[in-house]
């Protein structure tokens, strides 16, 4: 239902320069013929778009009301629903000026499930602006602001209670090529709260000072990615997909690989704090990123995650282990070499869309190899790092792991460390308290003797295991007792 509304809300501003730039009745009715060309027959008749004529402006309506009327009412019920209304004025270059101003106060139910959930969605007032470049069907530029965003759910055992001061965002997007866009948006949240309180009274309570977001795609191959959501948009209503459907749809999924170049993605928390019945947690920051390459053989995928100056409650870590606990943590892993091309083409000739399972045990099994060329799974360690007052430790590198034979695996890291004097005596100064230091401390001056010595004052080991699980620490062999 989201994708769904998602998609033809932005349809009613995907308008075509054939339309005159005149504001009359004859534009306003091709404009609408063209807002409703891909849409299934009913929800034109219901009224899901329509377009007048203003004074200096079209007046779109896109009632979403509308993809309610099928809905069971014993297990859905929505109030508050009510259309968005875009004005929209053509302008000499071809293009299309977009301006929205709305609100949005929506409760209701859902019964779908072991249990019913109710849900409120509000909006105060929010307000777009921004250019549609009609052939992407999609926004040129678009800047976005709202106000009083909060958002509520309940069940028999949880409720949710979740507030933001305010948002503001940006969308563009940019043609590269006759066939391609980059497309990018940045969003940024203010003063956000959360409220979760479970059986028993038990709370949670989440705040941060703002959540922003970024998100770009290079090189997006745009018109194949139209064809496929008309195309589904187009059966949106029927449960089984006909032979000559389900190929169509093959095919426009291969035309559109490898989709696009690359995918980034970060998202980041200021003043996290979480409060629990066993005390306040937090961190100065905290942050999420994606890097992914397009659906194409040889792809990578990246994940990582971030954490500066995290909190526990006081009482929670006694004062011997505090200096040890990270300031700064980052983790940036990933697999690299992966033959997605291969691996959908196989999913695309072999996947039957009208089954509950589209592949059976042997084709999934066998999906899965196509995406591991030579059954290797490469994983790639980016960035792995972390720093406090005694002690700053990074590891770069990759391993190569074989699921087949998980015993038959290859590393090759670097571990870099700094202040690892200052870490050691640490451990020493405190070895009465924990013994486990002492232990700790005496294996770190093992460690020290293989390491070689940086410009910048810091240890570095260049560690290598090959298959047959022999080491090599900066190009010496190693033997350890098994």
């Amino acid at each position: 239902m989201r994708f769904k509304a998602a998609a033809l809300l932005l349809l009613t501003t995907s308008l075509s320069p054939a339309i005159a730039a005149d504001i009359n009745y004859e534009g306003a009715t091709a404009l609408e013929k063209k807002l409703t060309t891909y849409l299934p027959e009913n929800l034109v008749k219901d009224g899901l778009v329509k377009v007048r004529p203003g004074t200096e402006d079209y007046e779109v309506t896109f009632d979403p009301t509308v993809l309610l009327k099928d809905v069971d009412k014993a297990k859905v019920s929505i109030s508050g629903l009510k259309p968005f209304l875009s004005l929209v004025r053509p302008l000499e270059d071809g293009l299309w000026r977009f301006v929205q101003d709305a609100d949005l106060n929506v409760t209701g139910s859902f019964d779908g499930g072991p249990e019913k959930t109710d849900f409120t969605y509000r909006i105060d007032k929010m307000h777009s602006e921004g250019v549609v470049d009609p052939e992407l069907l999609y926004f040129k530029s678009l800047d976005m602001k709202a106000d009083g965003i909060a958002f509520a759910s309940k069940t028999p055992k949880q409720t949710i209670d979740g507030r933001f001061a305010g948002m503001t965002g940006t969308l563009a997007a940019e043609r590269k090529s006759p066939d391609t866009v980059d497309m990018r948006s940045n969003t940024t949240f203010g003063a956000f709260t959360e409220s979760l309180t479970s059986e028993g009274n038990s709370r949670v309570d989440i705040s941060a000072d703002s959540l922003t977001g970024d998100v770009a795609i290079k090189d997006l191959h745009y018109k194949p990615l139209q064809e496929i959501v008309f195309f589904i948009l187009d059966r949106a209503d029927k449960e089984k997909l006909l032979p000559d459907e389900q190929k169509k749809l093959k095919e426009l999924v291969r035309a559109n690989l490898p989709m696009f170049g690359q995918l980034l993605e970060t998202f980041e928390l200021t003043n996290l704090k979480v409060s629990t019945p066993q005390g306040e947690f937090g961190a100065e920051s905290a942050r999420y990123s994606v890097t992914a390459d397009g659906l194409r053989d040889g792809a990578s995928f990246r994940i990582g995650f971030g954490i500066d100056k995290p909190t526990s409650p006081p009482d929670l870590v006694p004062i011997v282990y505090r200096q040890a606990i990270p300031e700064s943590i980052d983790i940036e892993i990933g697999v690299k070499d992966i033959a997605v091309a291969s691996g959908l083409t196989y999913f695309l000739d072999n996947a039957n869309f009208n089954a509950d399972e589209p592949l059976t045990e042997a084709q999934s099994a066998e999906m899965g190899k196509r995406f591991l060329p030579n059954g290797e799974l490469h994983l790639t360690y980016e960035n792995v790092s972390a720093r406090s007052s005694i002690y700053d430790v990074t590891m770069t590198g990759s391993s190569t792991v074989r699921p087949d034979t998980p015993n038959k695996q290859k590393t090759d890291v670097t571990i870099v460390a700094r202040d690892f004097d200052k870490t050691v005596a640490y451990l020493q100064d405190n070895a009465k308290a924990v013994p486990e230091y002492g232990q700790a401390a005496f294996m770190l001056l093992m460690i020290k003797g293989f390491g070689e010595a940086t410009s910048d004052n810091g240890l570095r080991w260049h560690v290598e295991v090959d298959e047959n699980s022999k080491i090599k620490i900066n190009g010496r062999d190693m033997a350890f007792p098994q």
